[in-house]
């Protein structure tokens, strides 16, 4: 199946498609009348949101540090930062995949000398968005996939780490209704250690600034056990760059911050998260 993309430009309707497999976008009568919704996105006590001084990005984030951590932090916020010991930025998303419109920063305690990526705690979760350009008259469906990252507790043990390349299966952002539906999933083979799976269905989208996000349903594979633990959470996210399209790729990208924690099937659990998104077909 092929993607199908619809968006109006003053006077002229046009169709795209591309080689990833997706659903379809129903044409819309370049007379129709633009009269999409205006929602509001909730606020998660959970998550920080405001526009950064230095860039003009959207930016969300998640602090999860302790007073002590105050030292180690502000290392990090250096504009070429030096990482003390024991402390890594773990995430490096593609820049030319993602044209520098969505950044994520997880600030993570690791292992003291290990060559690995995994993480003893997580202190500071951070995505940042381009503002969005939307092309006047823009209607229809775009679908972004991409990269999911997570980590997870089970009965306070260790941090488990999940992640993988295509783990933003699907984000439809519906500009009609002002609506996101989002599927994300980590695996449970190489690096990544936990399965997760995470649904949201029909979340507020804000098409004047492009934030979307609100609850979400959220599950757990314990990788030692049979287990699959069901807890919900909230997830915030912010859309960038343009609705142009050029080539027969839009020009949109999206990131943003998840978090779920409850007590399931006789164990607590909690998970954290950041994603990023852009053009199926732009994808390797």
């Amino acid at each position: 199946m092929k993607y199908f993309f619809a968006h109006v430009m003053p006077g002229l309707l046009l169709l795209y498609s591309g080689c990833s497999g997706g659903g379809a976008v129903d044409a819309v009568s370049p007379s129709a009348v633009v009269s999409s919704p205006v929602v509001d996105v909730p606020e998660v006590s959970a998550f920080e949101t405001y526009v950064t001084d230095d860039t003009g990005y959207n930016r969300t984030r998640a602090s999860l540090s302790r007073s002590s951590d105050i030292a180690i932090l502000n290392q990090f916020e250096d504009e070429n930062p030096t990482s003390p010991a024991g402390y890594k930025s773990l995430i490096a998303l593609d820049d030319k995949l993602y044209s520098g419109d969505a950044r994520i920063e997880v600030i993570a305690q690791v292992p003291i000398g290990s060559d690995t990526e995994s993480a003893i705690r997580l202190l500071r979760l951070t995505v940042d968005e381009a503002p969005m350009e939307i092309v006047p008259g823009t209607k229809g469906r775009y679908f972004l996939r991409g990269d999911n990252f997570s980590w997870v507790t089970i009965d306070g043990g260790p941090l488990l780490s999940g992640s993988d390349s295509r783990g933003l299966v699907n984000l439809v952002l519906d500009f009609d209704k002002g609506s996101a539906n989002i599927n994300l999933r980590t695996g449970d083979s190489g690096q990544s250690v936990v399965r997760s799976e995470i649904v949201g269905e029909n979340l507020p989208f804000d098409i004047r600034d492009g934030s979307f996000g609100g609850v979400i349903t959220v599950q757990v594979w314990n990788p030692d056990n049979s287990a699959i633990y069901n807890i919900g959470g909230h997830l915030r996210g912010n859309v960038g760059g343009s609705t142009a399209y050029a080539n027969d790729l839009h020009g949109l990208s999206a990131s943003g911050l998840y978090a779920a924690s409850g007590r399931n099937n006789g164990a607590s659990v909690r998970i954290d998260g950041a994603f990023a998104g852009t053009d199926p077909n732009r994808l390797p």
